[in-house]
């Protein structure tokens, strides 16, 4: 599996849990979750061919990107407020989790 290259994502964000978040997204839609286009760019960010600003300055992946996030934004909007604040403190979490595991990831390398 090609590596990550943390650079590709590093014109959007220098948090390194967002940096992990977003790369783990960008695998989701290398599995195609989110469809063929955003399939393939996936693949090119990951590969580290464009950055993910350079890829949504592609038409195809830009309207794919914006078609999957007015999917999002209908299903949001349908949803109570308490199931957005459901889905809102669930990101919350995962972000902790996600922040979490990589302090433990740098104590275990530094205990070593």
């Amino acid at each position: 599996m090609p590596q990550f290259d943390p650079a590709a994502s590093m014109d959007l964000t220098d948090d390194p849990v967002r940096q992990r978040l977003l790369r783990k997204a960008l695998e989701t839609f290398r599995r195609g979750d989110g469809g063929p286009v955003l399939e393939e760019m996936a693949r090119e960010v990951l590969t580290g061919r464009v950055s993910l600003r350079e890829a949504c300055l592609v038409p195809a992946y830009a309207e794919a990107t914006i078609d999957r996030a007015g999917e999002f934004r209908r299903r949001w909007a349908a949803m109570s407020d308490s199931e957005r604040h459901v889905l809102a403190r669930e990101g919350e979490l995962e972000t902790e989790r996600e922040r979490d595991r990589m302090r433990e990831e740098r104590a275990s390398r530094y205990a070593r």
